[in-house]
């Protein structure tokens, strides 16, 4: 399932300063005007998951928060995305820089902790795609058949929905409520996070983080869903440079909406830095509001880098808080499976203006509180060779298929 692109925002705009991405590097692009993104379609699709995250009860919720994912729960309904107005932020993101380039002047610099911001997901201290995600063949087959991902024919993101589906209570088994765990965080990657061209079991690379669910929380998610934007940006980028008529973005182009639109000064539009996660004050009326203020007058193609960015003590995210003419050296060697990465999560020498409260719930265990006065997620000394929730999984493996309702082959 996909959202829909609207008819509002642009679909302008080359790579940053007139460069486009190829092969993991910048190469300039011929043209010297403008070159417009083509034209887009994408298999995001946060109405869907918000769908399904609206018939969870109390009790699937806590599960939710207890392994850090409970700023999903806030998503609010988008029944479609600006998929143009997307186009257009992915054609000014610098790889390089990890960065928004509006001109020379104005960069808006991302990092993980801005993810989390945005979406309220674990900012941990372990890689992804690192050591501490290595799982074996044998884990990840178990886990596919556990969650009915291994019958022929059946795509992943439906298998783990029904899964979703399925009562869950406190008199379930451990194996149940692991399960369920395991399913939502493949489920709101494979709809919001990170989605792709072909989201079955064969694309996801991170079952080594779900392996145990008691560390689900530790991992960096934020660090993976940018590395998935970027690449979805290089891929962008090549077909610019290639002339194709349309794309299918990938990638969680959402954030780039939601962090561009949150940095720019809109004037009477603007929203206060004050909640987290920031994603569930952008709803479907909000941010259309925003896109239209932000459009460029008289620009052909539709552009949105002439706005002014947003003064510094109003700003929770991390971009004016670094030197604006360096590089994103932080995040350097994270892809190559490092965990550098954490070091933007945790502490840095910055100050920070993060003055966030508390939006009014019950039973609200995820994160509202800044990052800086939070420390890292998890603390660096929790053990690395927990035993994993497979294998606990395999003791009870043989009750669960005499549990009616649940017939596991």
């Amino acid at each position: 399932m996909s959202d829909v692109g609207s008819s509002l925002g642009g679909a302008a705009g080359g790579g940053e300063d007139g460069r486009a991405i190829s092969d993991g590097s910048e190469v300039q692009i011929q043209d010297q005007q403008p070159v417009p993104p083509p034209m887009p379609t994408s298999r995001i699709s946060v109405k869907h998951a918000v769908e399904v995250i609206q018939t969870f009860d109390e009790y699937k919720r806590w599960l939710v928060q207890e392994i850090g994912f409970g700023g999903m729960l806030k998503l609010p309904m988008r029944q479609k995305l600006n998929l143009k107005f997307s186009a257009w932020t992915m054609s000014k993101v610098s790889v390089f820089q990890r960065a928004i380039i509006l001109s020379e002047s104005k960069k808006l610099k991302f990092w993980p902790e801005d993810v989390h911001k945005v979406f309220g997901i674990p900012c941990g201290h372990r890689s992804i795609r690192g050591r501490d995600g290595h799982i074996t063949p044998d884990a990840i087959q178990f886990i596919k058949k556990t969650l009915g991902m291994d019958k022929k024919g059946v795509h992943s993101l439906r298998a783990v929905e029904e899964f979703l589906l399925r009562d869950v209570s406190e008199t379930s088994s451990k194996l149940e409520k692991d399960c369920f765990q395991i399913a939502f965080v493949i489920f709101v990657m494979g709809h919001v996070l990170a989605p792709t061209t072909k989201h079955d079991y064969a694309t996801i690379d991170f079952w080594g983080a779900l392996a145990n669910t008691e560390t689900i929380s530790q991992f960096n998610w934020c660090e993976y869903v940018l590395q998935c934007l970027l690449e979805a940006v290089r891929r962008l980028k090549k077909d610019m440079l290639s002339n194709n008529p349309g794309t299918n973005l990938v990638g969680c182009h959402l954030f780039l909406q939601v962090f561009f639109l949150h940095s720019i000064d809109l004037g009477i539009f603007n929203k206060k830095h004050n909640v987290l996660p920031r994603i569930s004050e952008f709803d479907q009326d909000s941010i259309r509001n925003m896109i239209t203020m932000s459009t460029d007058i008289g620009k052909n193609p539709t552009s949105h880098s002439n706005n002014k960015l947003r003064a510094a003590e109003d700003v929770c995210y991390a971009w004016q808080k670094y030197p604006q003419d360096q590089p994103n050296t932080l995040l350097a060697g994270t892809n190559s499976g490092g965990n550098s990465a954490s070091t933007a999560c945790g502490a840095h020498q910055f100050p920070r203006n993060d003055n966030a409260t508390v939006t009014p719930t019950h039973n609200v265990l995820d994160v509202h509180t800044p990052i800086a006065r939070l420390g890292l997620l998890i603390s660096h000394t929790a053990s690395a060779h927990a035993i994993p929730t497979w294998h606990r999984m395999r003791s009870l493996y043989c009750s669960m298929n005499r549990m009616p309702g649940y017939n596991i082959t």
